[in-house]
């Protein structure tokens, strides 16, 4: 009977642990897997480093480029992929050899609250004709109908066009696998903190580069716009020892709203 009872407390024992690594290896709803060695998109790695021609082969051809590639003596162009929520930065001279150092994976987009506000990072003071009649409003001004319709088609067929701005279309929807922790937009940077804590990973803080005097450096609780990292640019290891650093990851808050995740490929550049 003891022999049975001890049988019985083992079978359990080992169907618990089955079902906790279960759970634990719940597959991510992402494409994207990122960490400090290697990128990659479906299980397959995305080439920084590499020529605009190697991403296209995976990723298929993009949507936009800017500036057009008529201009000539341009040394950085962003390509947008409007439907999967991303953009990368291409370096060269014309007579260079141009190369895909940067991806970009956007959780705001023009669309977005931080957006209409006029908020976002490459689109400063570009606020929405209907955000700009709503503010004034609530101030009480009466919103004259003829600059109104002028700022609207500004923003639709003229200069302020979505389609002059890097941003996607659409924003990318699914989660992010970064350093095995599961990103999603909306996410708070204690919220993501508390996970890489609980990963005995180290925290993301604050890289202070606004010059408005304020000492925040290293802050993970600052509600100022910028990044934030654990691995500042330049404190990279180079040599070819093991597992030595190779792409930077960035999280991009703007107005405490997770704009996008930058993924630098660092060789020592200034960026």
């Amino acid at each position: 009977m003891k022999t049975l009872k001890i049988i019985a407390l083992l079978f359990y024992t080992c169907l618990a642990l089955q079902c906790q690594t279960k759970k634990e290896s719940k597959k991510m709803d992402s494409e994207f897997t990122i960490n400090t060695q290697k990128v990659s998109y479906k299980d397959i790695e995305l080439p920084l480093g590499k020529s605009l021609n190697e991403w296209v082969k995976i990723l298929g051809k993009y949507d936009r480029v800017l500036p057009p590639l008529e201009k000539k003596y341009i040394v950085e162009r962003t390509y947008t992929w409007d439907k999967l929520g991303i953009m990368v930065v291409e370096f060269g001279e014309d007579n260079e050899v141009k190369i895909i150092p940067e991806l970009y994976i956007f959780f705001n987009n023009l669309d977005s609250p931080v957006g209409q506000a006029g908020k976002l990072e490459f689109a400063k003071g570009r606020e929405s004709a209907i955000h700009t009649k709503e503010r004034n409003e609530k101030l009480g001004y009466k919103t004259n109908m003829e600059s109104y319709k002028r700022m609207l088609e500004e923003e639709t067929t003229g200069s302020e066009a979505p389609k002059n701005y890097p941003y996607p279309f659409t924003t990318y929807k699914k989660s992010l696998n970064i350093e095995g922790i599961e990103i999603r937009e909306g996410m708070t940077i204690s919220q993501i903190n508390k996970l890489r804590e609980e990963a005995d990973l180290p925290l993301i803080k604050y890289w202070d580069t606004d010059m408005n005097r304020k000492e925040e450096d290293g802050s993970t609780t600052t509600k100022s716009n910028g990044y934030f990292t654990y691995l500042y640019p330049h404190k990279f290891t180079f040599d070819e020892g093991e597992k030595a650093n190779k792409y930077n990851i960035l999280y991009r808050y703007t107005e405490q709203e997770l704009e996008y995740i930058r993924v630098v490929h660092d060789t020592g550049q200034e960026y």
